[in-house]
């Protein structure tokens, strides 16, 4: 079937320029004014050529006047020039037709090419994602967050976040340091569900991911993002090493998360891959300094939030 379809891509990458010509000519208002400013250029040029040739003629008989057309011949000639052209137009109307239809068969050829791989290209992209929600069916571990000071005078809250990258099976180097009012810390998450989506299997419909935090002090909107994706855009708990990754190239399986990441802001690319709703899910906890905290996300779509040795 690869191959089938490598062959018909082959083939369209000829008819596809030739279909979005004929396409362009015949069905927009600038194509019909092309073509008209083409048919009028010719039969300009043919009149032009023809009163060219009697003038030619004119001063090779050294008739008076330097070769000129009179004005009336001149029409003469025009009229006769024209009526010629469009007798030939009729002659050759059969073959015109025969052209014309030549090349609507060739749009709906490549057309149809078009749709064959669109179809075959969506069947891969369900199976990917599929394939994805699959691997993604699990209990991860999103973040441990260590808090390094509640002043109580000032009423803020420290705290230190390190995220865990499931590529790497640990925790990145680099640690994310935010100061927030209040102490009633909140972690706010994104959900998609797939429950209605042909890329849904078994019980997981879920996928959750954390991505701002707030407190009781500043509202939900003003929350402060968390630095929880790599520099590709691709989220640490998501990650995968190439070896943990099944039915799909590493490079292939980074690209569907990020198709999956961008229902998040695009409803319609949601609607149309079957998703169900995308809604918001927050978890909190009051804190004291020195509290250590972790974040997990579990198997069936929640997030959940505990001191670290609760788990």
């Amino acid at each position: 079937m690869n191959e089938t379809l490598e062959l018909l891509n082959k083939l369209n990458w000829v008819l596809k320029p030739i279909t979005k010509i004929v396409i362009f000519l015949f069905t927009t208002q600038t194509g019909y004014i092309l073509l008209f400013a083409g048919f009028l250029g010719i039969l300009i040029l043919s009149v032009y050529n023809q009163i060219k040739i009697r003038q030619l003629a004119y001063s090779a008989a050294k008739i008076p006047g330097n070769g000129t057309v009179p004005f009336p011949e001149k029409i003469y000639i025009g009229l006769r020039t024209i009526s010629k052209m469009f007798l030939r137009l009729v002659t050759n109307l059969p073959v015109f037709l025969s052209v014309f239809v030549f090349l609507l068969l060739i749009t709906g050829l490549s057309k149809g090419i078009e749709g064959i791989n669109t179809y075959f290209q969506n069947q891969l992209k369900i199976k990917e994602l599929t394939s994805i929600l699959k691997q993604l069916d699990q209990r991860y571990k999103v973040a441990e967050i260590h808090v390094d000071e509640f002043n109580v005078v000032k009423n803020e809250t420290k705290i230190s976040i390190n995220f865990y990258d499931y590529a790497k099976q640990g925790f990145v180097n680099k640690e994310q340091q935010i100061s927030l009012k209040g102490n009633d810390i909140y972690f706010d998450a994104i959900v998609l569900n797939f429950e209605f989506s042909e890329i849904t299997t078994g019980t997981n419909k879920n996928i959750v991911l954390p991505y701002r935090v707030f407190s009781e002090m500043i509202p939900q909107e003003q929350g402060i993002p968390l630095s929880m994706s790599d520099e590709n855009g691709i989220p640490l708990i998501f990650k995968r090493d190439s070896s943990n990754v099944y039915g799909m190239s590493s490079e292939r399986y980074s690209e569907r998360i990020k198709e999956i990441m961008s229902y998040i802001t695009d409803s319609e690319k949601a609607r149309l891959a079957g998703i169900r709703s995308v809604y918001g899910n927050a978890v909190h906890k009051r804190v004291n300094t020195g509290d250590v905290l972790t974040i997990w996300v579990e198997q069936t779509g929640g997030l959940v939030i505990k001191e670290t040795r609760d788990f």
